[in-house]
Protein backbone atom coordinates (compact mmCIF):
# COMPACT_ATOMS: atom_id res chain seq x y z
CA UNK A 1 0.00 0.00 0.00
CA UNK A 2 1.45 3.33 -1.01
CA UNK A 3 0.90 5.93 1.67
CA UNK A 4 -0.30 9.28 0.56
CA UNK A 5 1.96 11.96 2.04
CA UNK A 6 -0.96 14.37 2.15
CA UNK A 7 -2.97 11.87 4.20
CA UNK A 8 -0.07 11.34 6.60
CA UNK A 9 0.33 15.07 7.10
CA UNK A 10 -3.41 15.41 7.65
CA UNK A 11 -3.28 12.78 10.37
CA UNK A 12 -0.40 14.49 12.08
CA UNK A 13 -1.96 17.92 11.82
CA UNK A 14 -5.27 16.56 13.12
CA UNK A 15 -3.43 15.26 16.15
CA UNK A 16 -1.39 18.45 16.42
CA UNK A 17 -4.49 20.61 16.29
CA UNK A 18 -5.78 18.82 19.34
CA UNK A 19 -2.79 19.97 21.34
CA UNK A 20 -3.66 23.59 20.58
CA UNK A 21 -6.89 23.33 22.56
CA UNK A 22 -6.85 24.83 26.05
CA UNK A 23 -6.26 22.43 28.89
CA UNK A 24 -8.16 22.83 32.11
CA UNK A 25 -7.54 19.53 33.85
CA UNK A 26 -6.74 19.79 37.52
CA UNK A 27 -5.01 16.42 37.48
CA UNK A 28 -3.67 14.24 34.70
CA UNK A 29 -5.83 11.39 33.48
CA UNK A 30 -4.36 7.93 33.94
CA UNK A 31 -6.21 6.27 31.07
CA UNK A 32 -6.75 7.58 27.58
CA UNK A 33 -10.28 7.44 26.11
CA UNK A 34 -10.93 4.90 23.36
CA UNK A 35 -11.37 7.68 20.79
CA UNK A 36 -7.87 8.98 21.50
CA UNK A 37 -6.34 5.51 21.49
CA UNK A 38 -7.95 4.90 18.09
CA UNK A 39 -6.79 8.25 16.69
CA UNK A 40 -3.22 7.74 17.84
CA UNK A 41 -3.14 4.14 16.61
CA UNK A 42 -4.35 5.18 13.16
CA UNK A 43 -1.77 7.97 13.06
CA UNK A 44 0.99 5.61 14.17
CA UNK A 45 -0.05 3.15 11.45
CA UNK A 46 0.17 5.92 8.83
CA UNK A 47 3.62 6.85 10.10
CA UNK A 48 4.70 3.20 9.91
CA UNK A 49 3.47 3.04 6.31
CA UNK A 50 5.24 6.29 5.49
CA UNK A 51 8.51 4.86 6.79
CA UNK A 52 8.30 2.25 4.04
CA UNK A 53 7.99 4.87 1.32
CA UNK A 54 11.01 6.47 -0.36
CA UNK A 55 11.55 10.16 0.27
CA UNK A 56 9.52 10.42 3.46
CA UNK A 57 12.27 9.90 6.01
CA UNK A 58 13.36 13.53 6.18
CA UNK A 59 10.23 14.61 8.07
CA UNK A 60 9.41 11.48 10.05
CA UNK A 61 11.41 12.37 13.16
CA UNK A 62 9.61 15.72 13.40
CA UNK A 63 6.27 14.01 12.86
CA UNK A 64 6.95 11.39 15.53
CA UNK A 65 8.07 14.07 17.96
CA UNK A 66 4.93 16.13 17.33
CA UNK A 67 2.75 13.06 17.85
CA UNK A 68 4.45 12.29 21.17
CA UNK A 69 4.05 15.90 22.29
CA UNK A 70 0.37 15.92 21.29
CA UNK A 71 -0.29 12.72 23.24
CA UNK A 72 1.19 14.27 26.36
CA UNK A 73 -0.84 17.45 25.98
CA UNK A 74 -4.06 15.55 25.40
CA UNK A 75 -3.51 13.51 28.56
CA UNK A 76 -3.41 16.80 30.47
CA UNK A 77 -6.90 17.78 29.27
CA UNK A 78 -10.11 17.05 31.13
CA UNK A 79 -11.67 13.76 30.09
CA UNK A 80 -14.63 15.38 28.28
CA UNK A 81 -12.25 17.60 26.30
CA UNK A 82 -10.08 14.60 25.41
CA UNK A 83 -13.09 12.72 24.08
CA UNK A 84 -14.43 15.67 22.08
CA UNK A 85 -11.01 16.53 20.66
CA UNK A 86 -10.23 12.98 19.59
CA UNK A 87 -13.68 12.61 18.02
CA UNK A 88 -12.92 15.71 15.93
CA UNK A 89 -9.50 14.32 14.98
CA UNK A 90 -10.98 10.97 13.96
CA UNK A 91 -13.64 12.69 11.85
CA UNK A 92 -11.00 14.78 10.06
CA UNK A 93 -8.82 11.76 9.44
CA UNK A 94 -11.74 9.69 8.17
CA UNK A 95 -12.83 12.50 5.87
CA UNK A 96 -9.32 12.83 4.46
CA UNK A 97 -9.03 9.07 3.94
CA UNK A 98 -12.30 9.06 1.99
CA UNK A 99 -10.98 11.83 -0.29
CA UNK A 100 -8.02 9.65 -1.24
Amino acid sequence: MRINTKLLLTAVFAVSALSALPTTAKEAQTAMPQQCEKLFKQTENLIAEAEKQPGTHTQLNKIKSKLKQSKQQILEMELATQIKSCDVGLARLSSKQQEN
